[in-house]
């Protein structure tokens, strides 16, 4: 369920950067605010996941499983730093990638977690 919520709140982090790519905008703060709670769900991600992978007895490629959830920790962070600093309207397409990969990782998550 946890993963559903963060490909939503990516693919809404994805769609609003889009828009204000459309419209010539730059990186604004309610945008910014989302992806920031965004964040602090794929670090809480990061936590459980580490927690489920060691008390499972599944058969989960551990090493895979636990770099997908690294990037996609670091990935918002890093796009907004470069979205930050890119004072033309591609600043905002970062973003839009940014986004669209965290919702990969976590669609991705979900498939190994499951097998």
């Amino acid at each position: 369920m946890a993963a559903y919520l963060l490909m939503a709140a990516a693919a809404a982090g994805a769609l609003w950067s889009a828009v204000l790519f459309a419209r010539d905008k730059r990186v604004h703060d309610p945008l910014v605010w989302l992806l920031a709670v965004l964040e602090l769900g794929l670090l809480a991600q990061l936590v459980g996941g580490t927690i489920a992978l060691v008390v499972t007895d599944r058969d989960v490629d551990a090493a895979l499983f636990v770099g997908y959830l690294l990037t996609a920790v670091l990935v918002l962070p890093l796009g907004v730093a470069w979205a930050a600093s890119e004072k033309t309207r591609w600043g905002i397409g970062v973003l839009f990638i940014a986004c669209v990969t965290v919702a990969a990782l976590a669609e991705r998550l979900l498939q190994v977690w499951q097998g």
